[in-house]
């Protein structure tokens, strides 16, 4: 006979959930791959202008919602301007970047986090400031399958 385990549903209020900083973004995690059985993440981000990732790949799927704000996206040689309400899906390694083109901007990030359920988690504990320090953030780089593109 299997048995299964019945997982409690999430519910967080506005501001609830884990939060952390990485790269000068501040995260609030909202779901995680181990609440939700492997299959996928989500992270609510707010960040500032100019701020944003190099062109770079990873194994997992990451989609971008955006709720506040402006954001360039660049997917492989195409950039997108995401406004509130934009939706963007980015396959498993595919090239992309993202810029923050407004002053401020908030967005989901969510990630079907195979082999990436803490991905972020582990960036907010190595790369907590603006400034990049590689020899700890390459670690994570590593651990997870994240390559710079250009």
């Amino acid at each position: 006979m299997q048995t299964s385990t019945i997982r409690k549903p999430i519910v967080l209020t506005p501001g609830e959930g884990n939060q952390f900083s990485v790269l000068g973004a501040h995260f609030t995690t909202k779901a995680t791959g181990e609440e939700t059985n492997g299959t996928w993440a989500v992270y609510e981000i707010t960040d500032t202008q100019e701020n944003g990732p190099p062109l770079h790949t990873h194994p997992w799927e990451e989609a971008f919602y955006i709720l506040e704000g402006e954001i360039d996206i660049q997917v492989g040689t195409e950039t997108i301007l995401a406004s509130p309400g934009c939706f963007v899906n980015i396959p498993h390694n595919v090239p992309h970047a993202f810029k923050v083109r407004s002053a401020t901007t908030k967005f989901l990030v969510l990630i079907a986090p195979k082999g990436a359920k803490k991905f972020y988690e582990e960036m907010g504990e190595v790369a907590d400031s603006p400034l990049v320090n590689m020899e700890k953030v390459q670690p994570v780089f590593n651990k997870y399958g994240l390559q710079f593109a250009g």
